[in-house]
């Protein structure tokens, strides 16, 4: 299966959990964002990290359980894990090589507050410099 239809079968997985249908259409990268988003409104958009919320949903109740949530997030957790990478807050703007806290997308820039996903390498060096901090 390739990359972009495991993304579209995540996405149909995450439609059936909110109780609508997703659109499915688009590049690898905006399949992923909409993921996140999804993953972030099934989590309760208990405060996302940059301030962005997904798109609104007039709809009633989704039916889900406390079970399909709870498996949402388990697979969100282990999604979040595979790379080894280690979720920093930035102190200082950066230029560096690391992910994004909830898309998965390179970030080359990251200014003062940005949550981000770095090397176990880097986490090190960012934290002795005060350059950023572990959340």
């Amino acid at each position: 299966m390739t990359e972009k239809e495991t993304l579209i079968a995540r996405l149909k997985e995450l439609g059936k959990m909110l109780g609508r249908d997703v659109n499915t259409s688009g590049t690898i990268q905006e399949l992923s964002m909409r993921i996140a988003e999804l993953e972030e409104e099934l989590d309760g958009d208990a405060g996302s990290v940059d301030g962005e919320n997904g798109e609104e949903n007039a709809s009633g109740s989704t039916g889900s359980t406390d079970g399909d949530i709870a498996d949402a997030a388990k697979e969100k957790k282990k999604a979040t894990t595979t790379d080894d990478r280690i979720t920093v807050e930035t102190l200082a703007t950066l230029h560096i090589d690391a992910l994004h806290a909830t898309r998965n997308e390179p970030v080359s820039i990251a200014e003062p507050g940005v949550i981000i996903r770095v090397s176990e390498q880097d986490v090190d060096e960012l934290i002795a410099k005060g350059l950023a901090r572990e959340v």
